[in-house]
């Protein structure tokens, strides 16, 4: 299914295309279904990236794109794809190929309750040519959710395939530019005007032999009926109106993405702060159930603002369907932004964001208890700055991580975010596996409208990379129960390629963890780097400035 991550270094090769490119699309259909829409001509193709990016708070806030290292049968592949931001929309896929003899690549769309049998014919991927073993394809995708899209890449090395999910939302409303509008406005009138001249020139002249003049009463059934045609367009073009109005309407307040609302609070239990995440939005309640990514069903994330000096990973406990709870460490009192990873049942991932009030610890808290209770694979540290030059982080006495990437960095350009640890001999010190993987990476811009949580093989959740490729496959139902408190699916255990791909381990040595990322927009960024050594969970914590291309 997936695998390995391949090639080494400290940035990715840039994985764009040239200023144009011709692109197939496809037609997408769902549910056995054919909504299928006709070929148009070449757009043009202005970057692997995009320079279109939506801000919405999504799987991924602010950061939309798709990111994916693995392995395609024998293929190494580095894959990004450009979620559409209308639906319908084109999406855009570009994979690099890091082998020879490569002969075709395809992509097929698949939305998860269609499978393959109700997917359309994979579209052909175009090469493309001042670029090495780059390949882009565009594909339509017709409805909102969770889909994915499964490459096919054939050459010397056979055949190999590999799916990555991807959650279409629509997170704009294009606006017609007002030129164009006014240009569209002249031109209509110009039609009414020459429809109504016609239909009075009909009944006026139709019926007479050749150069016979008009009585009188026929002159006036003229202008009566170009009255009545007139009436009749102002009431079928105000109807027009009301009907294009209410459907925008409706894709505003319906179609249009929102952010689940969700609200938290901290409670004093036993000598401890207690934080409870309740998602009370109606949309909610009916939607299917979640489902453990990496064994959690949510991974909670904290951030104090505005210095973001403390930083906390954790795995809220459910208590009901729309109620999380979680312990919280020894973090500072004061105000934090939270994210909440979540995975549903259908494969779409979402990110919740709230803001909560922590207060101080309590005075009797029993330290030794409060440590019992926290999931094992909780972590947090509180760190205001980096230490050195900004690459290096001290994690513990004994160990400091580093950062091999530039302090700096260009929006929409693909990088590998590349991290080692050493010990305090200068030795490799080897990284445990942490929730499955060899590390996780949690960045967000300064003022909040951009955060993502990475792993090593990409961007998306591994629950989500399981159901895509299983219902394909039909190894799943293509159905959910809505409202349901546990799901259908039942995620078998990982393969060994699965757990090879997110351990993300051919892409270096044993010490160092990579995360194939692209930062989408200028601003000045801080992430933080888990990992486990020797059983505990460290954090190295990092800034970046990114600047735009008139900047560097």
């Amino acid at each position: 299914m997936v695998g390995q991550l391949d090639g080494e270094g400290e940035e990715m090769k840039l994985l764009g295309a040239p200023a144009s490119l011709p692109a197939r699309r496809s037609q997408m259909t769902h549910a056995g279904r054919d909504t299928g829409a006709p070929r148009r001509k070449p757009l043009i193709f202005l970057c692997l990236l995009g320079l279109l990016f939506s801000f919405a708070a999504q799987a991924h806030v602010g950061s939309p794109n798709v990111f994916f290292e693995g392995k395609a049968g024998a293929y190494p592949v580095h894959v990004v794809i450009q979620p559409p931001e209308v639906i319908p929309g084109l999406a855009e896929i570009s994979v690099r190929i890091e082998a020879d003899g490569v002969e075709r690549v395809t992509a097929l769309p698949i939305k998860w309750n269609a499978g393959r049998k109700g997917a359309p014919p994979p579209d052909v991927a175009r090469r493309i040519r001042s670029e090495t073993n780059l390949y882009n394809a565009q594909l339509w995708f017709m409805e909102g959710g969770a889909q994915s899209v499964e490459l096919e890449i054939t050459g010397a090395a056979g055949t190999g395939r590999v799916t990555v999910p991807v959650d279409a939302v629509a997170n704009r409303v294009l606006g017609m530019p007002r030129m164009l509008g006014g240009m569209l406005v002249v031109l209509g009138l110009v039609l009414v005007v020459l429809l109504l001249s016609v239909i009075g020139a009909a009944v006026r002249e139709s019926v007479l032999e050749p150069g016979a003049a008009p009585a009188s009463q026929r002159r006036w059934l003229a202008r009566f009926a170009t009255a009545a045609c007139a009436l009749l367009l102002a009431l079928l073009l105000w109807g027009g109106k009301r009907w294009w109005d209410a459907d925008a309407a409706d894709y505003r307040n319906n179609r249009l993405y929102k952010p689940m609302a969700a609200a938290a609070h901290v409670q004093a239990e036993n000598g401890q702060r207690v934080l409870r995440l309740e998602i009370n939005d109606a949309r909610f309640a009916r939607s299917a159930p979640l489902v453990p990514d990496h064994g959690k069903l949510m991974h909670l994330f904290l951030m104090r603002e505005p210095k973001l000096d403390a930083f906390a990973h954790l795995h809220p406990v459910k208590r009901d369907r729309k109620t999380f709870e979680t312990i919280l460490p020894d973090l500072p009192a004061g105000s934090y932004r939270l994210y909440a990873d979540i995975t549903y049942e259908t494969g779409f991932s979402d990110t919740l964001t709230t803001a909560v009030e922590l207060p101080e610890p309590p005075a009797d808290r029993d330290t030794k208890a409060s440590s019992a209770s926290f999931d094992s694979d909780d972590s947090w540290r509180i760190a205001s700055t980096t230490d050195g030059n900004g690459r290096q982080c001290r994690l513990a006495a004994n160990y400091v991580m580093t950062w091999s990437c530039p302090e700096s960095a260009v929006p929409n350009h693909p990088v590998r975010l590349l991290f080692t640890v050493r010990d305090a001999q200068d030795q490799p010190v080897i990284l445990e596996p942490y929730l499955g993987m060899r590390g996780h990476l949690a960045l967000r811009r300064e003022d909040g409208s951009v955060f993502t949580h990475l792993h090593p093989g990409g961007s998306a959740s591994m629950a989500a990379m399981q159901l895509s490729v299983l219902r394909s496959e039909g190894k799943l139902p293509l159905k959910v129960e809505p409202g349901a408190n546990d799901p259908i699916c039942q995620l078998p255990p990982m393969t060994e390629g699965e757990q090879e791909w997110l351990r993300g381990s051919a892409s270096t040595d044993a010490s160092s963890v990579a995360f194939p990322y692209a930062f989408p927009r200028p601003g000045r960024y801080r992430l933080w780097v888990q990992v486990k050594i020797r059983g505990e969970i460290l954090t190295g914590v990092y800034d970046v400035d990114v600047r735009s291309l008139n900047q560097s």
